[in-house]
């Protein structure tokens, strides 16, 4: 036991903490402390939470970042084809107005086999870093602080068997009543409630105005392989003291956070607006349009499906092998954003008779690359690089290989090569960037005005770089 402040530690299980969280702490043997601070369940309260930050920065020489440490997770092998988004936009971001009517935010995954699960759920209220916020939980949610997922469908003459979860919020048993970054967390009650999956969400005050645009970077060398966004915010009904320090921005590309650029402070204030026209700050390589294939039958190929086997208790898919596209120009064919649809095209079928499959990705090397690794990338892949999506060289075949499970679907995906030098991905890679892509670009705008106790989120917009 230990005892600070007043406040008493107790053990707690380290499978409960979420890997990213072990990830950051098991490097040394303050891994057996920083159990005890996260055994007060700290990243829900607010004294604790920062006390953890200053914890992390003091003994481990690094702040709690929010894109390494509190991103969308899933703890259990088991669960699948997780989708957050609005009800009814397949493809769209989970962004929803703090007003929102019930059941605006859709959420939806499998758990594989026939054991029927006991999933609870709560949300936890985060600043713009990701880090939870000063309220009490009574201070952002009217109704249960946790409630059960109900919507429980088991899978319908499918090889593989799963059970399908569906959640709509807000719903009569729990609503936000702040705006705010959002963290949707599911537990296990039959595993000591053990979180299983966290996915990210936001809620908007629509209340300030933004425009936005693109420009060339200032950049020579980077004109036709990059995007640079320049934008302004008219805070309406609002009389800020100090832009400064109240108020800041972050961007993202396709709905990523691994990538996203932010928080940006105000470049220059003006009498009714608020600049942040910066040179070369807000700048994204471009890539390329994201590479597709169709799965969404498995009595057919569909488009860039080579093979499609049937086996006993599974498919197998094999995709057309890829080429890599670095020194290719862009090709202008609609895309998703590099996001996955889950779909059946099958006469008389629905979404519950939807099968898995393994699928053969491959993408030609003539030898493999030096200090580097290769993964398939996208929405697919939570936008990390998971074990399930690296890929190995084949010497035989001259190529990367790699074999993910995944479900009847409509997938965009890339493939993104790590680089073991910097510990970054490689900007160009297989792909390579052109200006001519298109992306979507999310501006999001924080408002924390002095002694408030949390970030407000009081606006949203999303631009296309695509230009016919």
């Amino acid at each position: 036991m230990l005892r600070h402040a007043g406040l008493k530690f107790i053990n707690l299980n380290w499978k409960r903490i979420p890997k990213a969280t072990q990830k950051a702490l098991i490097s040394s043997w303050w891994k057996h402390v920083a159990i005890h601070l996260l055994s007060l369940n700290i990243l829900n309260t607010t004294t604790n939470a920062a006390l953890f930050r200053l914890f992390c920065l003091l003994f481990l020489g690094t702040p709690l970042c929010l894109s390494a440490q509190i991103f969308d997770q899933i703890n259990d092998d088991q669960i699948r084809s997780v989708k957050l988004t609005v009800a009814g936009g397949d493809l769209s971001m989970p962004t929803v107005d703090v007003r929102a009517a019930n059941g605006v935010v859709n959420l939806q995954f499998d758990h594989l086999g026939d054991e029927l699960k006991d999933y609870a759920f709560t949300l936890v209220h985060c600043n713009r870093d990701w880090m939870p916020s000063e309220l009490d939980p009574l201070e952002y949610i009217d109704g249960f602080t946790e409630d059960r997922i109900t919507s429980i469908q088991p899978s319908f003459n499918t090889l593989t068997q799963y059970t399908h979860y569906n959640l709509r919020l807000p719903s009569a048993n729990m609503r936000w009543t702040k705006s705010g970054n959002y963290l949707l967390q599911v537990t296990d009650k039959d595993d000591d409630n053990r979180v299983v999956l966290v996915r990210r969400f936001m809620v908007i005050e629509p209340l300030w105005r933004i425009g936005a645009d693109f420009s060339r970077t200032a950049r020579v060398e980077n004109h036709n392989t990059s995007h640079e966004i320049d934008f302004f915010i008219v805070p309406q009904n609002a009389r800020i003291s100090n832009a400064q320090n109240d108020v800041s921005a972050v961007v993202l590309q396709n709905g990523r956070w691994d990538n996203a650029i932010g928080p940006i402070k105000p470049f220059i204030e003006k009498s009714e607006s608020i600049s942040f026209d910066y040179q070369d700050v807000v700048v994204f390589p471009a890539g390329k349009e994201f590479r597709f294939f169709d799965i969404r039958s498995f009595d057919f190929r569909g488009e860039h499906v080579k093979i499609i086997n049937e086996k006993n208790d599974r498919y197998e898919v094999t995709l057309r092998t890829d080429k890599s596209r670095f020194d290719r120009p862009v090709e202008f064919r609609p895309d998703a954003n590099g996001r996955f649809v889950i779909s059946n095209t099958n006469a008389n079928q629905g979404l519950l008779q939807c099968d898995y499959a393994n699928v053969l990705f491959s993408i030609e090397q003539n030898m493999p690359l030096e200090d580097a690794d290769v993964y398939v990338f996208g929405e697919l892949s939570d936008w990390q690089l998971k074990p399930e999506f690296k890929m190995e060289y084949n010497y035989e075949a001259r190529m990367y290989i790699c074999e993910p499970f995944l479900k009847q679907g409509y997938y965009n995906y890339q493939y993104v090569v790590l680089d073991h030098r910097t510990n970054a991905l490689d900007p160009d890679g297989f792909e390579g960037n052109w200006y001519e892509t298109g992306n979507l670009y999310t501006i999001l705008v924080y408002y924390h005005p002095f002694g408030s106790r949390y970030d407000r989120l009081m606006g949203a917009i999303t631009l296309n770089s695509f230009r016919p």
